[in-house]
């Protein structure tokens, strides 16, 4: 985050609490029940074939998906206000007077690393410990608003922070986002140090709902142990600040990472969204984007919900409440959760998007009530069944085909990307295209892509994806595992996590 410093009946460790919604995200009971009473009612779940077990991770149950994306209530799931200071966004009867209004959640800073939030907040409704965590928790659900929780995790001790997370969950947060940034003030542990959190808070909760938020600017990124929480959290919150990003500053850094917005202006939701999940689709974990409240409802946030709508998110958050336009929350409130969802791009065709989504064709078309198959048009708009293999690889940048066909523009591409995605040289696409501006291309544009069809360029790097081994990405780079390893020092061949970046000997 920017600033520092720190329905229906349902049941609180099997009591029942009045107003709660038992909303779609729940969990199976981890053990006989009443000790993660909480966490079943209140917690969602994802499937575990589109989320492979990662390395190092704690064992906890199997979770598994129980809703159709065709639900339009979508059982409860709300949008998400953010609170940082009681004492900056209102005291609590502003807040809940302000989000019932809109049908919308909040989500309370409880903690900061290891300190309560009443160390820096100054208002009598700050967290100073589970019982008045509780309180709040109590005191919002019992107004129609669905409580939440965050914190800022430091690592600089990881088992007390994890014990504190776990009483936030205990007291009655439906969830709970980590917020894991490399900024003065934030994260200051290990990777070791995540490993210790994930797996101490993962013993406490096996079966709470997790969410990593995170600047999701390509730099910021790798500043960050994002694997380690990954492999312990449901999902990745990237803070979609179109508005703080849009500055010179930014957009030459940007650049240096290869994503030209085209200027200071181009910064747009769309923009930030599609550089965030070239990183974060490494992790195959959903998304719940945090939209920029500094901005207004006309600017950028119509975009904003489209984009993640498009990108399979089901709600999303606004930070934060003491700065969010009325017509945000407004905007927010008339927009309710949708299932994942798939906005078409030029070039598309229903048998390739079924084949990416891990759908028949039949599938789809049921899904969607499409008439005749050979008529979609771009802009339209198709539900994404969650069945098959639940890939969501629309996501990421196709890759190339692998015939002589074009390769259709995509938002955010550039030639620099392109060309180091399939080994080839600027130049090489500029010959071959006739381009006579090499900064110069539109969506949807045809581009030949020469050369095309090898694996990986020998020689570049690779992100570890969901799935891999050093066997299948050895017979896919025609080279050996002890080569892989040599050439990344690698001391255990199985050791590989999502998210590495290996280099292709």
């Amino acid at each position: 985050m920017c600033d520092t410093g720190g329905g229906g009946a349902g049941e609180v460790r099997g009591v029942p609490v009045p107003g709660r919604a038992w909303s779609r995200r729940r969990f199976l009971a981890a053990a006989a029940g009443a000790a993660f009473a909480l966490a079943s009612a209140s917690r969602g779940v994802l499937d575990a074939a589109a989320r492979p077990a990662a390395r190092g991770a704690s064992a906890r149950p199997a979770p598994r998906l129980d809703a159709a994306i065709n639900n339009p209530e979508l059982d409860g799931l709300r949008h998400i206000a953010w609170v940082w200071q009681f004492g900056e966004d209102d005291d609590r009867h502003g807040v809940r007077d302000a989000l019932a209004a809109h049908g919308l959640a909040v989500a309370v800073k409880t903690h900061d690393g290891v300190h309560w939030m009443s160390e820096f907040d100054p208002s009598p409704d700050a967290v100073g410990g589970p019982q008045q965590a509780a309180e709040l928790a109590a005191f919002f659900e019992e107004g129609g608003v669905q409580f939440h929780a965050w914190y800022n995790a430091r690592g600089v001790d990881p088992l007390t922070e994890a014990r504190m997370a776990s009483d936030v969950l205990d007291a009655g947060a439906r969830s709970l986002f980590i917020d894991l940034e490399s900024h003065a003030g934030f994260w200051e542990g290990t990777p070791e140090a995540a490993r210790t959190l994930g797996e101490e808070l993962r013993r406490l909760q096996p079966g709470a709902w997790l969410s990593t938020s995170i600047d999701p600017r390509p730099w910021e990124i790798g500043r960050i142990p994002l694997a380690e929480f990954a492999a312990f959290t449901d999902e990745i919150s990237p803070q979609i600040y179109w508005g703080h990003y849009r500055d010179w500053g930014n957009l030459l850094r940007f650049r240096e990472e290869g994503f030209d917005p085209g200027g200071v202006a181009g910064i747009t939701p769309r923009f930030v969204l599609e550089t965030a999940m070239r990183r974060l689709a490494a992790f195959g974990l959903p998304i719940h984007p945090v939209g920029d409240g500094t901005t207004l409802a006309d600017d950028g946030w119509a975009e904003f919900l489209d984009e993640s709508f498009a990108r399979s998110a089901e709600v999303v958050s606004v930070w934060r409440v003491g700065v969010a336009d009325a017509g945000v929350l407004r905007l927010l409130g008339e927009t309710p959760p949708q299932g994942p969802s798939y906005a078409i791009r030029p070039g598309d065709n229903l048998i390739d998007l079924a084949a990416a989504w891990g759908v028949t064709l039949e599938e789809l078309i049921a899904a969607n009530g499409i008439a005749d198959p050979n008529r979609i048009y771009v802009g339209q708009r198709l539900a994404i069944p969650r069945r098959g293999s639940g890939r969501r690889d629309i996501v990421t940048p196709p890759p190339a085909p692998p015939d002589d066909s074009p390769y259709a523009v995509q938002p955010g591409d550039n030639l620099s990307t392109l060309a180091e995605r399939w080994g080839v040289e600027v130049a090489a696409i500029v010959e071959a295209n006739g381009l006579a501006d090499a900064n110069s291309i539109y969506v949807g544009q045809p581009l030949a892509i020469p050369g095309r069809g090898a694996a990986r360029p020998h020689g570049g790097s690779y992100v570890v994806q969901p799935g891999d081994t050093l066997t299948a990405l050895a017979a896919e780079w025609d080279t050996t595992v002890e080569a892989i390893a040599e050439a990344n020092a690698l001391a255990d061949a199985g050791s590989i996590r999502i998210g590495d970046t290996l280099r292709v000997p």
